[in-house]
Formats: C-alpha cells, structure tokens, sequence
C-alpha cells in the first residue's frame, strides 16, 4: 500500500467553489501511465497533475484528462506550484520538466505567475465550427497550431449568451482530432477581454479556467488593444480572473490558488 499527497485546489480564483479544479499528487516515484490515467479518470476533474521531485526547485510534471495525457495545462501547474511553495516550503522559481519543455513559474504577491509560449494563429475558410458553436455574427475565425479555432465576437454579452451542439462538437473534435474553440471579444469595466472554451477534445464539453488559451488570444488583444499588461475574465459557469503581460517569446500568466482539500491517495500496486 502507497500513500500519495493529495490536493484539490480551485485555480484563477481567490473564493473556494470558483475558478477551475485541479487536483495534485506528489509522486515519490515514476509509475506506469495507467496508474496516472486511472486516477485522473477516477477523480474526473480537468486535469490531475503528477509531479516528482528531480533536484532542488527542478521538477517533473505531467497532466492527465480523465480519457488522456494533456500535453501542456495552466491551471494544473499553477496549483501544482502552489502546493510546492506552500507545503514543501519550495522557493520561487520552479523549473517543471514537461513534454511541452521547461517551464518556469514564479510566485508572487499576487498570486502564481507562469510563463508560456505563443503559438500562432492564421486565418481559415473553415467555418464548420461556427455552425457547432451557433455562431452567426462574428469579426473573424482563426486556426492555431495548438489545435484550436478563435472565433472573435463583436461583444461580451454574445460571448455569454454563446449555446454551442455539444454532442456535434465532441464528434467534430474527436474525428479531426482538434481541442475544440475560443469564443473571445473585447471586454468592459475592469477586464481588457472576455473568452470562453468549448469542445476541449479532452472530454470536457466547456473548460471553466484555461490558462493555455492565453498562448493563443493575449497577444491578439494585446495588438488590437495597445496593451501589454492586461486582465482578462473566463465567462465560464464558475468565472476564472487573469492577469496576461505579453513578452518577446511568450505570455506570463498570473492568477491566485484557494486550497479546497488535502489528504493521501492510497494505492494499491
């Protein structure tokens, strides 16, 4: 029997029940992938991260889905990096060794800042996935090499009011193996934008905070707006609140963790 550190944090949000779920396990040891897919498809959450200690501040990270491994995921190692810092007492920054490279994460006073790649984004004639979203009036649609479509809106209020054929989408993402479609407009009051994810290609039918869409939509507002610094808001059900800054090579992420539970898994291999 192994016990595992656990814990369930809500990301992008200072209000327990906010945000988007994430759960933790510091791993002793590497095990075999079905035993970090059979957790993460037991705890059903987002994403589950597993991390284990390589040198000081150097880790290992990886993400699973309840039906995959995610190649790279924010919220996850934002709470990833909250746990270290908090519990092990790990001081900033930390080098997480992840199949998408070396990322490093900083905390700050205001939260947990990341650092992620752009990837870029061109135009396209296929406009399958506005007829999937239920989307007819809209700026303009983008494909990104990560995987995904943007579909830019003219305001907030359609980027809420946004009712996408979930069933069609899983289909559509499924057999063009895609993670699914940003729904982004300019924003109001104290947020420069407003997006929302859908059909992530990972099970999830709408993300509820995603730090990974920054990579793809920051940069857009940052040209569009003037900005390099600014706030952004997830309309998701629950709400995600992030601060972007656009650098030369990539996008630094800020967002706070709320701890919400804390335990052992237990294993038995």
């Amino acid at each position: 029997m192994i016990k595992v550190p656990f814990y369930w944090l809500d990301v992008f949000t200072s209000q327990q029940f906010k945000g988007n779920p994430a759960a933790v396990c510091l791993m002793k040891t590497d095990y075999e992938d079905k035993v970090y897919q059979n957790i993460a498809t037991e705890l059903k959450l987002s994403e589950t991260a597993f991390t284990e200690n390589i040198k000081d501040n150097e880790y290992k990270l990886r993400w699973f889905t309840p039906t995959m491994e995610a190649p790279l995921c924010g919220h996850a190692t934002m709470a990833t990096a909250h746990t270290l810092f908090t519990k092990l007492d790990v001081k900033s920054p930390i080098m997480f060794h992840t199949m998408s490279g070396v990322m490093k994460v900083e905390k700050e006073k205001d939260g947990i800042a990341l650092n992620f790649p752009f990837y870029s984004i061109e135009e396209t004639n296929d406009l399958k996935i506005l007829e999937l979203l239920g989307i007819r009036d809209y700026v303009e649609v983008s494909y990104s090499n990560l995987g995904a479509f943007t579909v830019v809106l003219k305001e907030s209020s359609q980027v809420s009011d946004v009712k996408p054929d979930f069933a069609k989408m899983r289909e559509y993402c499924g057999k063009k193996n895609i993670l699914g479609a940003i729904v982004t407009a300019m924003g109001g009051g104290s947020f420069d934008y407003v997006y929302r994810v859908f059909g992530s290609g990972a099970g999830i039918d709408e993300d509820q905070g995603t730090g990974i869409a920054q990579c793809i939509i920051a940069r857009y507002w940052g040209s569009k707006l003037g900005k390099t610094r600014m706030r952004s808001l997830q309309l998701s059900e629950r709400g995600s609140e992030m601060v972007v800054e656009i650098g030369e090579n990539g996008v630094r992420i800020t967002g706070k963790v709320t701890e919400l539970i804390e335990g052992h898994l237990i294993l038995q291999l």
